[in-house]
């Protein structure tokens, strides 16, 4: 899958016979929203970024485009863990580090044996700076069932934040923030 900045596109799962465990993924929305609301931050800032930001209609290349497949690999990562059920992690740890792997593995952790069908949207957007990346995204998560019981209709897609680090040999997610739904 090669991403584009800014295109929506439907998030894949490898297994799609075996959807279980959605409340992994519903309880990663949820931490990720306590997380951000418990921040100090009141809410996203309005800073200029000192990079160059790839305008939605522009292909990432190079570093943009290696930090935007690490992005949308642990989305791919997450949601087939969250299908597969019983806290696994699978290949999250390829993609994820720091806070960002400690917010996923612990809502998959506790997410339990709920059923999950579907699957996100990601509309991400990317700036990159040397060896750190910010991808904005507007996550649209209402085709994904995260068995969490009734969602919330008609919310809208989500805003999300997150940080990459290249570590010298690969990018990967280090910080995560979901906001609630509605926020783009």
């Amino acid at each position: 899958m090669q991403p584009t900045s800014g295109t929506p596109r439907p998030h894949r799962s490898p297994d799609r016979r075996g959807l279980r465990a959605a409340a992994a993924a519903g309880a990663v929305l949820a931490l990720a929203a306590l997380s951000a609301c418990s921040s100090s931050g009141a809410g996203p800032a309005d800073t200029a970024p000192s990079a160059e930001v790839v305008p939605p209609d522009a292909a990432p290349t190079g570093d943009e485009q290696a930090a935007l497949d690490a992005y949308t690999a642990m989305w791919d990562a997450t949601v087939a863990a969250s299908h597969e059920g019983g806290g696994t992690t699978g290949d999250l740890d390829r993609y994820a580090t720091g806070a960002a792997l400690s917010l996923l593995n612990e809502a998959l952790r506790s997410a339990g044996e709920t059923e999950v069908t579907g699957e996100p949207v990601l509309a991400p957007e990317i700036t990159v700076d040397g060896g750190d990346a910010q991808v904005t995204d507007c996550l649209d998560d209402s085709a994904w069932n995260l068995g969490a019981g009734p969602t919330e209709s008609g919310a809208g897609p989500r805003r999300v934040e997150a940080g990459l680090t290249h570590d010298g040999l690969a990018w990967r997610v280090s910080e995560l923030r979901i906001w609630e739904p509605g926020t783009c």
